[in-house]
């Protein structure tokens, strides 16, 4: 984890010709969700090309390793939308969610490291919103990843194999706008959690022991929607079973802030 506990990494390849899809290169495990790619959404029958102010019942995983989000139920879907700088997001009014239809396979891989990095507005006070979670319920399951926003309004993400390494944000306002990144090792052990690219906190506490588990992949709310729902939007999310190194980190926040609108 060379160079995660500087505020700002130094970055010498080209982010500008960044492609998450090099993260999944020599058959990592994960997904990658581009909302501004409207030919990779549909409509809750999962075939009808999606139209923004509509519902969106399926989003395909860019990555490769076929993990598309998926949501049946179409008052529990989010719109596909433009936001007022004209970016492509999903917008989530606080009962929606979206999730995998299968396990991601982490634990048959025996993968113990995890990078997620996800650009996400949130526009309600106190609330619990969750962005984004591996597992139904994190807290009641080993080998899993959570990132959300407390109903006492800071951001926060858990890391966690058998335990779990927990970092938050100071307080935020409302509306707030955000990219993140969590990087994290269960053998090391480490956890570094990033906000508009700068580190919040680099810690090496445990996260327990085993690897992250086979679990669903859930957006805006947990368990596809069940509880703790995003009101606001996500623009971005990729999730790779892997430790990114500096120069991925850098290259992967750069692409995800330009899809946000936030500048790194």
């Amino acid at each position: 984890m060379l160079g995660l506990g500087v505020n700002r990494l130094n970055v010498t390849n080209n982010s500008d010709s960044f492609s998450p899809s090099s993260l999944f290169v020599g058959g990592f495990k994960g997904a990658w969700y581009d909302m501004s790619d409207i030919t990779t959404m549909f409509k809750v029958d999962g075939t009808t090309p999606a139209v923004v102010g509509q519902a969106v019942g399926k989003i395909l995983d860019r990555s490769g390793n076929g993990q598309h989000l998926i949501q049946t139920t179409e008052s529990k879907c989010p719109l596909l939308a433009v936001d007022d700088a004209g970016r492509m997001c999903l917008d989530f009014d606080g009962d929606d969610g979206l999730r995998t239809a299968g396990n991601l396979p982490f634990a048959t891989n025996s993968v113990n490291t995890m990078s997620v990095f996800v650009g996400a507005k949130k526009e309600a006070t106190g609330l619990n919103q969750t962005i984004v979670e591996l597992s139904n319920s994190v807290g009641g399951t080993s080998g899993g990843v959570r990132i959300f926003c407390t109903s006492g309004e800071v951001w926060r993400a858990i890391q966690k194999g058998s335990s779990a390494n927990t970092i938050s944000t100071d307080a935020v306002g409302n509306p707030n706008k955000s990219i993140f990144t969590s990087v994290a090792s269960i053998s090391a052990p480490s956890h570094t959690f990033r906000r508009n690219g700068a580190v919040v906190t680099a810690s090496t506490g445990s996260l327990g022991t085993g690897t992250y588990g086979d679990h669903p992949l859930s957006i805006g709310g947990r368990a596809a929607g069940a509880s703790a729902n995003l009101d606001g939007k996500i623009y971005s999310l990729v999730i790779v079973g892997k430790l990114a190194s500096a120069d991925e980190i850098a290259s992967a926040e750069k692409y995800v802030a330009g899809k946000t609108g936030v500048t790194i």
